[in-house]
């Protein structure tokens, strides 16, 4: 009733005095995750920006301030996006970025500026947004439901061709990767799968509007139907699916057919092509090899391997053959395999011996350059410790199948030594033998060999590998592998 004077003089009246003292002197109410947002949206102002349900939101004197680069995109290019659902829209871990760090990636339309919280004062949001917000998988949306009898990366081939312009034409509206889309720039597509949840991609992309109504995003697979009919059997879940495994691969996937406004796409025709410089997977010294039977190469002449093949197109060398020609070109087709990393020979005093680290050269290899036979085909060649190593792909025409499969045949000479060599064919988290001499890989690809005395597979680094002994007797030892993909 009389405070001192360093005390603030309130005047309170007895009553409210009382009602102070109850509330002061009770314990704290029990608070659902759904409390929690709501407190921490209020307390940090969230709503000042954000609408969820039906709180919150830009208010009318406000909204001239909130401006768009883009102005052709409307609201959605210049109000930050509702937080309705947001705990079953976003990746726990891009939840907690965006709430620690702040978020900038529609800093291409969007003036508004996203504050960084910090985790300690708004930390607690990512589990009560996931308990409050999270929908529980339907037949519908789980990844199950989109399973292909496909190898995933087919599948992911059939979303690069869904987002491309021969299909749905994604990119007219969205940027990929460092490309440019052909219209508005909207959100990146190579970092959805870095923002988003599977199961709420799936649902979002069946019905946009259910969403984000008025939302300018079509709808592609509208009502449950699809309009391209002639990829997974025309089943939206599948094609859903396909998209998402393609857009995981992240700045790593392959550009889709009709971003690169002015390709120069290297055909091999009559003869294969030979593309020297920078491709993704296959380092700075690569060798691309273009076939006339629509399957490709690249080989690393750092580490001396064949680093991955693929179908289809060969490469588009517009990125190296304009301008200053700077990064790394991705292949230009699809069903691109990845072989195993690192030299290719070894020499083991153990089977049990782990496989060597390092750089090929560190370790005593040197590339000698390739030579081309009559029909214009490299073989490459490479030595070490006085063994000279000959490397001799092909590709084969199998009767009924679309694409051609490689033989890949390496000669290895030198003297006769007791050292025990292997060749390093293959590296996967499951090697099957499905007959003599073949092999199914993490049940994607086909690989079987020729040449070589008990094959071994054994578990590495948590892996699984496939050695094939080297016999050195003193003449060239051949081994042939056959790769089915």
């Amino acid at each position: 009733e009389s405070p001192t004077a360093s005390v603030p003089q309130y005047g309170f009246s007895e009553e409210q005095r009382q009602s102070l003292a109850s509330v002061l002197g009770s314990t704290p109410p029990s608070r659902t995750p759904a409390d929690v947002v709501h407190a921490t949206l209020v307390s940090f102002n969230c709503y000042a920006c954000h609408k969820r349900g039906e709180i919150g939101g830009v208010e009318q004197p406000r909204d001239a301030f909130f401006s768009s680069a883009q102005k052709e995109m409307g609201d959605e290019g210049r109000i930050p996006p509702a937080l309705t659902g947001v705990g079953d829209k976003l990746r726990d871990d891009w939840m907690k970025h965006v709430l620690e760090q702040g978020a900038n990636d529609r800093q291409l339309y969007m003036q508004a500026k996203m504050p960084k919280f910090g985790g300690g004062n708004v930390g607690h949001l990512i589990e009560a947004f996931a308990t409050v917000d999270r929908q529980a998988h339907s037949e519908t949306d789980a990844p199950a439901k989109s399973a292909s009898r496909l190898p995933k990366y087919k599948v992911a081939a059939v979303g690069r061709h869904l987002v491309g312009a021969n299909a749905l034409s994604c990119i007219k509206c969205h940027d990929f990767a460092t490309h440019p889309s052909q219209g508005v720039r909207a959100i990146n597509l190579t970092t959805m799968t870095k923002r988003l949840r599977e199961d709420w991609f799936h649902r979002y992309m069946l019905d946009p509007q259910a969403y984000r109504p008025g939302t300018r995003m079509p709808a592609p697979w509208p009502f449950g139907t699809t309009t391209v009919k002639d990829v997974l059997d025309a089943d939206p879940h599948q094609q859903i699916h396909a998209v998402w495994l393609f857009l995981d691969a992240g700045d790593r996937a392959p550009v889709p057919a009709g971003l690169v406004r002015e390709p120069i796409e290297l055909k091999p025709e009559q003869t294969p092509i030979l593309y020297r410089n920078f491709i993704e997977g296959a380092g700075t010294r690569a060798i691309g090899v273009g076939y006339p039977e629509q399957a490709n190469l690249a080989w690393d002449a750092n580490e001396m391997r064949l680093a991955m093949i693929w179908h289809g197109a060969f490469i588009d060398a517009s990125r190296h053959w304009n301008g200053r020609g700077v990064g790394n070109e991705h292949p230009l087709g699809d069903d691109v395999l990845q072989l195993p990393a690192g030299q290719p020979l070894a020499q083991l005093g153990s089977v049990n011996d782990p496989w060597p680290e390092g750089a090929a050269r560190d370790n005593g290899f040197r590339f000698r350059g390739y030579q081309l036979d009559a029909a214009q085909r490299p073989a490459f060649r490479y030595e070490v410790s006085g063994l000279m190593i000959d490397d001799a792909p092909t590709p084969v025409v199998v009767p009924d199948e679309k694409y051609p499969q490689f033989r890949r045949k390496l000669t290895v000479s030198g003297p006769s030594s007791g050292a025990k060599w292997y060749f390093r064919a293959a590296v996967g988290e499951t090697i099957e033998a499905t007959a003599a001499g073949e092999y199914r890989i993490d049940d994607l690809w086909t690989l079987q060999t020729a040449g070589s005395d008990a094959p071994v597979i054994r578990d590495s680094r948590g892996k699984k590998e496939l050695l094939l002994p080297l016999p050195l007797t003193g003449q060239p030892a051949t081994l042939t592998l056959n790769y089915q993909w």
